[in-house]
């Protein structure tokens, strides 16, 4: 850690150097594909979903990597929502994949219908509690629970809830934690799923006083897909935004370097922004 840490220090004023694979079209079969931060594309059978879409920059925040596929390229059948902090929920991102396609689907953490009104019809958004699943475009969808906490502004604190989910079908069980400090909901996953790829976030945790309450470190998140029983951890939520005190480019740094001084009991796979996931056709299909 101190020798990793020194290293982390005398990189810190350079410009990253994440590599990029663009990308002009969304792929075709099944497949994960990373779009930087948290935002996960996914076509399970014939079901394109997007997760927590963020398609350009924030307020007050300029991309790090550019957007790997053309915007007008993006189509989701089902888009999920995590919580209702702007790098999650970035409204014109969401309002343009609406407009691409009037038929999306959406799910969200109980509450979030307040942030949606007026945008697409209510029989069209399913609000969820922890541990509450709905059936959509075929894949069972469940909200599982995470450590952190929503809001938009100083007005609507925690009005709407915040998770992860898991998607499932026949041959898959992905599970994306959203937001998250470390704790006992993954053992918790664990026990109701069994996790075949697990995407956890490794970055913002620096100042560690603050953000050890609400987001996982590259160790911990090791520890959390140990705990999940995960099959494979591919690590995201770095390298897109600057949203906390570590460099932008250490995250995945010091994940490799675990990584590769330290044997798990799960396979790691580290996606470039853009490159595409095949997954491996097994049946997975669990849940209590």
């Amino acid at each position: 850690m101190a020798i990793f840490q020194t290293l982390s220090h005398k990189q810190k004023t350079k410009p990253s150097k994440l590599p990029i694979i663009a990308q002009e079209n969304l792929p075709s079969d099944e497949y994960a594909l990373w779009l930087g931060h948290a935002t996960l594309w996914l076509k399970l059978a014939e079901t394109t979903v997007a997760i927590d879409p963020v398609l350009g920059n924030l307020p007050l925040y300029r991309r790090y990597s550019p957007l790997p596929i053309p915007k007008e390229k993006l189509f989701a059948d089902v888009i999920l929502i995590t919580h209702a902090h702007y790098d999650h929920y970035d409204k014109a991102s969401l309002l343009y994949l609406l407009k691409q396609n009037p038929k999306t689907i959406i799910v969200a953490p109980n509450g979030f219908w307040r942030y949606l009104k007026g945008k697409i019809d209510r029989e069209r958004c399913f609000e969820l509690e922890w541990w509450e699943s709905v059936m959509v475009g075929g894949l069972f969808i469940t909200l599982v629970p995470s450590l952190h906490w929503s809001n938009r502004t100083y007005l609507d604190m925690n009005k709407a809830l915040w998770g992860g989910y898991v998607i499932q079908n026949a041959d898959h069980s992905i599970y994306h934690s959203g937001d998250t400090a470390y704790g006992e909901h993954f053992k918790e996953i664990h026990e109701r799923f069994e996790i075949d790829e697990a995407f956890l976030p490794i970055g913002a945790y620096r100042p560690e006083a603050i953000m050890k309450k609400v987001h996982i470190s590259p160790p911990e998140a090791l520890r959390a897909a140990h705990d999940l029983g995960a099959k494979t951890l591919i690590p995201i939520h770095y390298g897109t935004f600057k949203l906390s005190d570590e460099p932008v480019d250490e995250p995945i740094e010091w994940f490799e370097h675990l990584v590769s001084t330290s044997t798990h009991s799960f396979h790691s796979r580290t996606l470039r922004i853009g490159e595409i996931y095949r997954f491996n056709p097994t049946s997975t299909l669990k849940s209590t």
